[in-house]
């Protein structure tokens, strides 16, 4: 999506329709949950941020408190319940390490978890995701 002034204009253009057909896609696409968001992705080191993936050992019937309360902090970009010893899995971003320290330190004192490891970037792979037209 260009950084525009209109930028479902631009798009609308390069897809040969209308922006208002455009438009209504999108809603029709958020509201069935196919679209979740539209949004930037940054890339943290690129920014000065850190990033550091976490994992998190709670019983089953604590999965989705554990992850509503993980959710409260705006450095979360997303999670996932997954089988196995660690059942959330989630991403934290933060301007600083110590901030990251001070999220993992507060979950850590949460009673329905019983184990966090965290697994910072160590070298990122990314595959460049192009859609022919």
């Amino acid at each position: 999506i260009p950084f525009v002034a209109k930028p479902w204009e631009v798009v609308a253009k390069e897809l040969n329709i209308n922006e208002d057909f455009l438009l209504d896609r999108i809603t029709f696409f958020k509201k069935k949950g196919i679209i979740r968001r539209i949004s930037a992705v940054f890339s943290p080191n690129k920014i000065n941020f850190v990033s550091t993936l976490v994992a998190v050992k709670t019983a089953p019937g604590n999965v989705k408190r554990v992850a509503k309360e993980i959710n409260f902090y705006p450095e979360v970009t997303h999670n996932y319940s997954r089988n196995g010893e660690y059942s959330i899995w989630f991403t934290l971003i933060a301007s600083k390490k110590k901030r990251l320290a001070h999220i993992i330190s507060e979950l850590k004192k949460n009673k329905y978890i019983e184990k966090i490891s965290e697994f910072p970037t160590v070298k990122s792979f990314k595959i460049n995701v192009k859609f022919s037209s």
